[in-house]
């Protein structure tokens, strides 16, 4: 395939941080610290991920009802969507969230038919939400997400990736086009660390680009 196009769900798909926003509601116990060791490399994004979701303690329908007051998406993704499956570029979430979540709201906006989801499988349990991991192909990925990448860089002849955070970082190192939200954590890691990104504010500047890119790179193959 020509191009694969993967992106991280919460805070680049949607405005707002959906794991977040349930840590914020429903997290029993600091959170930020956690998020403070993964910072320093002290812990994985997976560890992370299964301390913070054991400190969470509400059922999937109480998260649910409270995102649904509080998700948007961001604009022009409704059209990244469209352009990759007008032209068979598959079109990849990448997540460190929750699954159910991601799925619910992929509905509600009509995408679950142009979209596939990488993600860890999360259960809502009486001890916290348990994520039950991806297994990773490549044993030089950093984590999961990387791992994702570098699987499509096998299969595609380009990858993009395109996220806001700091745990998309070593997603972002590995792809071949890469996009980082206007004003993020992401953005200003690729200035200080001066990784070449692409800045954007929503996803009809992703389009434009990728449209200018692919064009550019048949011009040169004499397409």
């Amino acid at each position: 395939m020509k191009l694969a196009v993967l992106s991280d769900f919460d805070g680049t798909v949607t405005l707002n941080d959906t794991f977040q926003n349930v840590l914020e509601k429903f997290g029993q116990g600091d959170w930020r610290a956690v998020d403070d060791q993964y910072v320093k490399g002290e812990i994985t994004l997976e560890e992370c991920l299964r301390r913070q979701g054991g400190m969470v303690r509400a059922s999937k329908t109480q998260l649910l009802d409270e995102l649904d007051q509080v998700t948007k998406f961001r604009p022009g993704f409704d059209n990244l969507a469209e352009y990759c499956k007008t032209n068979h570029y598959p079109l990849v979430l990448v997540s460190a969230g929750l699954d159910f979540v991601i799925k619910h709201f992929l509905m509600r906006e009509n995408l679950m038919d142009k979209v596939e989801l990488f993600a860890a499988v999360a259960k809502c349990t009486r001890m916290g939400i348990k994520f039950d991991f991806l297994k990773l192909k490549d044993n030089r990925s950093m984590n999961f997400k990387d791992d994702t990448v570098r699987y499509y860089k096998t299969r595609a002849d380009t990858v993009a990736f395109i996220g806001d955070g700091r745990w998309d970082l070593q997603a972002l190192r590995s792809a071949d086009l890469r996009f980082a939200i206007k004003n993020s954590t992401l953005a200003e890691l690729c200035k200080e660390q001066e990784i070449q990104a692409t800045i954007v504010a929503d996803f009809t500047e992703v389009v434009t680009s990728l449209q200018k890119e692919m064009s550019e790179r048949d011009s040169r193959q004499g397409k």
